[in-house]
């Protein structure tokens, strides 16, 4: 499936999220969710095959924090857990897509935070590397709130692999991100390098997305995918709950969708 073809010509679906759905099965707070891949796999390749029953075209592999800094008190390697998690969403996706999910590394790149940017060069590089030799279809950079990580991400894809790419950013109330990129300045700055979709993630529910989805299609000459947030989160009884409606959910992503 080309995919760089594909959205010329159509929407692409992609799955949902997958921390809920791990904490709904027994995720413990501090537990590495991507530990799953190789102790509870099984529980992985349901997920990921209920999101293509419900339609998805494309499924997320559980890498998201798959990255040496993260894993560096965990009993397997970054490309054990990278490959068996490409392994599993292959096994479940089918004909389907996969994409080979890259969070932040978890900590703040300088000068405002003590990371280099050729350290975190180098920490995606090597999970990208993981994720392609397993074979991955495309490489998705997502919930990125500073500009100059996105960029290493982005640079450690392009300068390591063929794969389509995608980024995406995520925004506060205020319109910005964490770390104060405007929906504008991103655009400008990830489409200059060259990247094949970008967008926003996680962040709020869609209908508090609408103003910068707005402001990402003024200005965006590439496809623009969109991931939400089922509204920001509420905690209960031990439980995180988000209390938007998949008739609510479904409303605003339409209205996404017909302005482009």
């Amino acid at each position: 499936m080309d995919i760089r073809g594909i959205l010329k010509d159509r929407f692409l679906f992609f799955d949902g999220a997958m921390g809920t759905m791990l904490q709904g099965l027994g995720l413990k707070a501090g537990e590495l969710p991507e530990i799953f891949n190789i102790e509870k796999s099984d529980i992985i390749f349901d997920i990921h095959k209920k999101y293509i029953e419900a339609g998805a075209d494309i499924i997320t592999t559980n890498t998201f924090g798959a990255n040496e800094l993260k894993l560096k008190d965990a009993p397997y390697s970054v490309e054990k857990v990278v490959a068996s998690g490409v392994n599993i969403g292959r096994k479940a996706a089918g004909e389907k897509l996969v994409a080979l999910d890259i969070g932040p590394t978890g900590q703040i790149l300088e000068p405002t935070g003590t990371l280099k940017f050729e350290r975190a060069y180098e920490i995606f590089k090597r999970q990208i590397g993981a994720g392609y030799d397993a074979g991955a279809d495309v490489i998705l950079i997502e919930t990125m709130s500073d500009l100059y990580e996105t960029k290493a991400a982005i640079l450690a894809a392009k300068e390591n692999c063929d794969l389509p790419i995608f980024a995406t950013m995520t925004f506060q109330n205020n319109g910005r991100t964490l770390m104060g990129t405007d929906p504008v300045t991103m655009v400008f700055v990830l489409e200059s390098l060259g990247i094949d979709a970008l967008g926003v993630n996680c962040s709020l529910g869609p209908k508090d997305l609408q103003n910068v989805v707005d402001e990402i299609l003024k200005y965006a000459s590439i496809p623009v995918m969109v991931k939400p947030n089922a509204g920001l989160p509420v905690y209960k009884d031990g439980n995180t709950i988000y209390n938007v409606t998949p008739e609510e959910f479904s409303k605003e992503i339409g209205y996404m969708a017909q302005k482009g």
